[in-house]
């Protein structure tokens, strides 16, 4: 380790998802007392950011107010379902808009003039900030907080379910061929997206990369991050610099006790709710939900993580075993307390690894994009179930699944499984050691990936 090293820069949208793969590795450096960490993200991140500060501190440089919000037309295309190429279009439609992408790469270009860092650590999704990057040839480690599969398109055969398709690893006659089917739509639709005007501004400031191809974000960087492991996530052609670290979670300290932890340790089996922080059920969907959640009563009981506006949305009565909460003060108190048994979530990439971690066999019930993926490799790697035809669903359907995870101990051992797994994998300390020797390679070079053992 060099004592010369310059700043350090982390650069991440503020949405959960996104965010806290890499502020969890800034923090994990704070922990270490490592110098000169920087944390470019929207105005919304700043008390989290500061938070993460827990040894040397992390300046925060604020991009402005959030500049990319999921509501309206963009949920709507978003939520249609596995296999539709609308939520994947508005998505890269708003990741590439020219006007949010301006603002990232300028005031990115900013930070950098100012700080002159060694190194960026930066979210695949925020394009103007890797652009920044390449502009001041400035070496960055990417991010991938969603399976790592959906960045490398070109390298997976035919026979490999394409990202979004939600289908499950092995493809018999039918699904292979509404795979190839999908894989073309999906190839048809990033093209006709593909904007010129902005694929000519790019090439005019010096970017080979003109029309923002993730994987050629991949190939110019130092190192790639991935929150997974192979076994959990379906296997393919992998570049040499990818590193598959798990799930990057920080050292927990203990909770305090206090009113949560006492009914958690009054109720013996204990189901948890976490549907993420985008995810928007309509009344209707919520009082299906809570049928179901009322149906595996009273012997099991249920902490539901619901905002206040969906709070609005339910019944005037729930079930007697459902309790809900605006807002949970230790999600990892209540992942890890032995009396929760399962969860129920979207299959976002956090939750669904957090799970694992810590042996909750999970019901997903996707809504958009990747989380229909992770809801194939939940069951696939037999750590949980899945709805039949997402994102609809049925109080009778959700009732039956989780009485199922409930009483057949096999997912549970799997989740314990690959749960270990991950631990074995590395999690925050390694993505924290993958970033410092990044940090010092020589200018040109690449950091390959070293195999840990844990994806068995």
């Amino acid at each position: 380790m060099t004592s010369d090293r310059r700043a350090i820069l982390f650069a991440a949208a503020a949405h959960s998802g996104l965010l806290n793969p890499i502020l969890s590795i800034a923090g994990e450096m704070s922990r270490r007392n490592v110098p000169d960490l920087h944390f470019a993200s929207e105005e919304d991140a700043r008390p989290l950011v500061d938070g993460a500060g827990v040894g040397s501190p992390i300046a925060f440089h604020s991009y402005g107010a959030k500049m990319v919000t999921v509501g309206g037309t963009m949920y709507g295309a978003m939520t249609r379902g596995p296999r539709t190429t609308a939520g994947t279009v508005a998505l890269a439609r708003v990741v590439r808009d020219r006007a949010v992408l301006r603002t990232f790469f300028q005031r990115t270009l900013e930070q950098i003039d100012r700080l002159r860092p060694s190194l960026m650590v930066i979210d695949n999704l925020n394009v103007g900030a890797i652009d920044a990057a390449c502009v001041r040839r400035v070496p960055y480690v990417l991010s991938i907080a969603f399976p790592a599969s959906g960045v490398y398109l070109g390298r997976l055969p035919w026979s490999y379910p394409t990202p979004t398709s939600g289908l499950p690893r092995r493809l018999s006659g039918g699904r292979w061929l509404a795979n190839v089917a999908f894989r073309l739509r999906f190839q048809a639709a990033m093209l006709r997206c593909a904007d010129l005007t902005l694929a000519r501004e790019r090439r005019a400031y010096g970017l080979a990369n003109v029309f923002a191809d993730p994987e050629g974000h991949s190939r110019d960087a130092v190192a790639v991050l991935n929150y997974s492991i192979f076994g959990l996530e379906y296997p393919f052609a992998a570049p040499a610099h990818l590193h598959m670290v798990g799930a990057v979670i920080p050292p927990q300290e203990a909770a305090e006790a206090g009113e949560l932890s006492d009914w958690l340790d009054r109720h013996e089996s204990v189901v948890y709710v976490n549907m993420g922080t985008l995810i928007k059920l309509s009344a209707a969907q919520l009082r299906e939900l809570a049928e179901a959640l009322g149906r595996i009563g009273p012997r099991n009981q249920v902490l539901w993580k619901l905002p206040a506006a969906q709070r609005a949305l339910l019944p005037a009565e729930l079930p007697a075993n459902v309790r809900t909460i605006e807002w949970v003060p230790a999600h990892f108190g209540v992942l890890t307390h032995p009396h929760v048994r399962a969860v129920v979530c979207h299959g976002g990439n956090n939750i669904f690894h957090e799970s694992v971690y810590c042996g909750r066999p999970m019901l997903v019930m996707p809504f958009w994009l990747d989380c229909y993926d992770l809801a194939a490799r939940a069951v696939d790697a037999g750590v949980g179930l899945s709805l039949d035809r997402p994102p609809g669903f049925c109080a009778a359907e959700v009732a039956t699944k989780l009485l199922r995870l409930l009483s057949d101990d096999s997912y549970r051992r799997r989740s314990r499984h690959w749960g270990d797994r991950l631990r074995q994998a590395g999690g925050v300390g390694r993505a924290a050691d993958i970033v410092l020797r990044a940090a010092d390679l020589t200018p040109g070079t690449r950091l390959p990936a070293v195999p840990t053992g844990s994806e068995t």
